[in-house]
């Protein structure tokens, strides 16, 4: 095997193969020690807008978030050498930003998180759509439990939501942030660490709730007369429902109930149910689950009937259901209140984790983006001075290949989880710091930026890789073995179409390495 990795000129020891083989023995092992420089590269995308890509807990699959000609896409390279598309499946409309995507920790799942407010969970193996749960704001951020059982989701209005897997159902809010929620993460021990706009990183602690709640709150907007939000039939299939006192029943059209797996033909019992155009006759399935949020009714009969629901909304919510609960609209907040009746039958309110606010640390600046060492002890933050929001006055000022001024908070930083100190500051991009990537033992970061750059620090050559525009996501692999980059790039209309690398897996080439181990998920770590 040879000892030097080769990159265009650039000549670079490579790890020793010792440091390999011994990483190689030890399946959750990382490597720790001085970086070099960046390796050799795998080009997996050089035609897109790319947003996100991560590589699986064994560096074996990269999961890229790309906008195609007419949607997003999630696309799945086997990272070999040629690298190997192993599957590519449209998420979504292309108005709506995919934002983020995370592996599952088992490896065996891809959650995917967008601006249409939907969750996402996708086979890592053949990229088949598993299941969705649409809420009512945009997400932009998605992190898993290290059990693998549960997921948080990052709002770009602050809300911080738990999601139960496989089943997708709301465990637990709160709105913690004042604004856009950049980044979730779990450390080993369950520990919740979030990053946002606000210029804050929060920790939170996760704990079984001990009093059922007596309420829900889900928010609301109204159109064409109508009051709708969102809930979900059977636990499957997520909905826009309006609200209509009038209606005998909880209605919901075909597709809908579809959806949720009644199999509407073999329906046999009816019911009239009166709307503007007269009497319509609807099938009824019996014995179905209606949860808004983390409030359930139970065993309640839906009538089937696409002319009895407003164009807005795939669902009505009337009839027996609405008697058993007390609804009270938040003007302030632009929300409903649900609150079960006492002695209502069928309806149960109750939250199965607590978000409990542990530490709050305040920045004097942005923060984009955030990644755990494989301990949970460090962060590595992406800062800037202003906020990494794409407005019509960045692109103007790259149009005209405007360099930024250096500022004291562009910045990546190595954060201690417990005290909220910088630990170091580190620099090397003009402008806003898009991203960063913490290597897992907490001493090495990776850098992405709008200056086009992606820089590893800390290593004396082969620090800097130049992109055809901003640089979206950075990120070390379990193993710190790897580093994934996606950037936007503009197209070439010429030729090939191609262009400038847009999703980019090099190899991290380290000096005296040695093999760490992680803490066992779920254990507390102390320094």
């Amino acid at each position: 095997m040879s000892n030097l990795a080769l990159l265009g000129c650039r000549t670079l020891p490579r790890t020793p193969d010792a440091v390999l083989t011994a990483l190689a023995a030890s399946p959750d092992g990382y490597l720790s020690g001085t970086p070099v420089g960046l390796g050799d590269r795998l080009v997996l995308n050089r035609e897109d807008f790319v947003y996100d890509a991560k590589l699986s807990p064994d560096a074996k699959v990269a999961a890229v978030s790309r906008l195609g000609s007419k949607s997003f896409h999630l696309a799945l390279h086997d990272v070999t050498n040629p690298p190997k598309l192993r599957s590519d499946t449209a998420i979504n409309p292309l108005e709506f930003d995919v934002d983020e995507l995370e592996f599952s920790p088992d490896g065996a799942r891809v959650a995917t998180v967008s601006r249409d407010g939907a969750l996402r969970l996708y086979s890592a193996q053949t990229g088949k759509l598993e299941a969705a749960w649409l809420t009512e704001e945009p997400l932009v951020s998605v992190g898993w439990h290290p059990s693998g059982e549960l997921l948080a989701l990052g709002s770009a209005k602050g809300l911080i939501t738990l999601v139960s897997v496989p089943q997708l159902q709301h465990v637990a809010e709160l709105r913690a942030h004042t604004d856009e929620v950049r980044a979730v993460a779990f450390t080993p021990s369950g520990e919740l660490v979030t990053g946002s706009w606000d210029k804050r990183l929060l920790v939170f602690t996760l704990a079984d709730s001990t009093q059922p709640q007596l309420q829900v709150r889900t928010h609301v907007t109204k159109k064409g007369g109508q009051v709708l939000f969102r809930a979900v039939l059977d636990r499957s299939a997520s909905a826009t429902v309006a609200l209509d006192t009038r209606v005998p029943m909880i209605v919901v059209k075909g597709a809908l109930a579809q959806a949720a797996g009644i199999d509407v033909l073999a329906l046999t019992q009816t019911v009239q149910v009166a709307t503007a155009f007269g009497n319509q006759l609807a099938k009824v399935a019996k014995g179905r689950v209606l949860s808004i949020k983390n409030l359930t009714l139970e065993n309640v009969d839906v009538a089937v009937c696409d002319a009895c629901v407003p164009p807005d909304a795939q669902a009505v919510l009337g009839g027996p259901a609405l008697q058993q609960l007390a609804i009270v609209f938040d003007e302030s907040s632009a929300e409903i209140v649900f609150t079960a009746n006492e002695g209502a039958t069928g309806v149960s309110v109750a939250s199965a984790k607590v978000l409990g606010p542990a530490r709050s640390f305040s920045f004097p600046a942005a923060v984009n983006d955030l990644s755990l060492d494989a301990r949970g002890l460090v962060a590595g933050v992406a800062f800037s001075e202003t906020k990494s929001e794409r407005t019509k006055a960045v692109y103007d000022r790259e149009k005209k290949k405007e360099v930024e001024p250096e500022r004291e908070w562009d910045c990546g930083a190595r954060v201690d989880l417990a005290s909220g100190l910088v630990l170091e500051k580190m620099y090397g991009h003009r402008g806003v710091v898009a991203s960063v990537g913490i290597s897992p033992d907490g001493k090495t970061l990776v850098t992405g930026g709008w200056d086009k750059k992606v820089v590893l620090h800390g290593a004396p050559t082969a620090t800097d890789e130049d992109y055809g525009w901003a640089v979206r996501r950075v990120r070390f692999s379990r193993d710190g073995r790897w580093v994934v980059v996606a950037a936007w790039t503009p197209q070439n209309p010429l030729n090939n179409h191609l262009s400038d690398p847009a999703a980019v897996v090099y190899e991290v080439i380290y000096r005296e390495a040695t093999v760490g181990l992680p803490v066992p998920r779920g254990t507390s770590v102390k320094e």
